[in-house]
């Protein structure tokens, strides 16, 4: 599942495409929101922005296209001459003059008045963006301090977007591995420094990831990875996908384990349970 940091890039590409620009047609294909068809068909968007890992696409009517790309939706920028011929569904298009802009495959997309974004059942519950600039380790670290979050594993807490909205699967091994945090400590049980250093990784290695298209790691380490024949899952990444591998950083062997249904690898060594 796309996570915070790859949404805001498709966000970031949409909007190049979109906003400010002169859309010749927009067609929506998917059922649930096809009765607004014929306003948004006279519309232009506004602006597109994204809430943790849903995007949020506004029009100039006063309705706000929202979509979860779950595990299979996929937003696609292509020029208008390009012939796509694969299996997946198209939900929503939109077509300027050069390009042609399209939601394939998501099944939660939802037409909701832009007044009522912040009421939606899934906006409402979100905590705060990893990727807003006011989401600071400062803030991070007041509810790691916090009475709701203390006493939950880190391994959980990463995933829940109440928490932090936009952190998925390898970011929470990548937070985690790099912050020296064990997946089944809790915030109360860790020492000041070792909170900060949470708070501090996790702002850092979503706005790298943002700003790198993917990697946790710095360029010239997953160029060392790359050229070591490893797969591109892992030499982008500390220890997410590395199970087997040696740590970057101290050598020991990665591990996974299997939490909620979730692969999580860590570095037994450098993520040692505090005493």
């Amino acid at each position: 599942m796309p996570e915070g940091p790859e949404i805001r890039r498709a966000a970031d590409r949409i909007s190049k495409r979109l906003v400010g620009q002169e859309i010749e047609a927009i067609q929506l294909h998917y059922p649930p929101i096809q009765e607004f068809q014929q306003v948004v068909a006279e519309s232009q968007v506004s602006s597109i922005s994204t809430r943790g890992k849903a995007m949020l696409t506004r029009f100039d009517c006063g309705l706000t296209m929202y979509s979860h790309n779950q595990l299979y939706g996929r937003w696609t920028v292509n020029r208008r001459s390009t012939e796509l011929n694969w299996g997946r569904a198209l939900r929503a298009e939109f077509l300027t003059e050069g390009y042609a802009v399209r939601l394939w495959s998501a099944t939660d997309v939802e037409m909701i008045p832009s007044s009522d974004e912040e009421s939606h059942p899934f906006i409402s519950r979100l905590g705060p963006d990893v990727l807003d600039e006011s989401c600071t380790p400062e803030v991070i670290m007041e509810m790691l301090d916090g009475k709701r979050h203390r006493n939950r594993k880190a391994s959980s807490l990463m995933l829940d977007q109440s928490f932090l909205a936009g952190v998925g699967n390898y970011l929470r091994s990548e937070i985690l591995h790099q912050s020296g945090v064990n997946p089944h400590a809790k915030p109360k049980d860790l020492s000041e420094d070792r909170r900060r250093a949470w708070a501090e990784e996790a702002k850092r290695l979503c706005v790298m990831s943002y700003q790198t298209g993917g990697l946790t790691v710095p360029k010239e380490v997953a160029e060392k990875g790359k050229e070591r024949g490893e797969r591109r899952r892992s030499y982008r990444h500390a220890v997410f996908c590395r199970n087997g591998l040696p740590c970057l950083s101290c050598g020991t062997e990665v591990v996974r384990e299997v939490i909620g249904g979730r692969r999580l690898d860590f570095c037994p060594s450098c993520q040692r349970t505090e005493t």
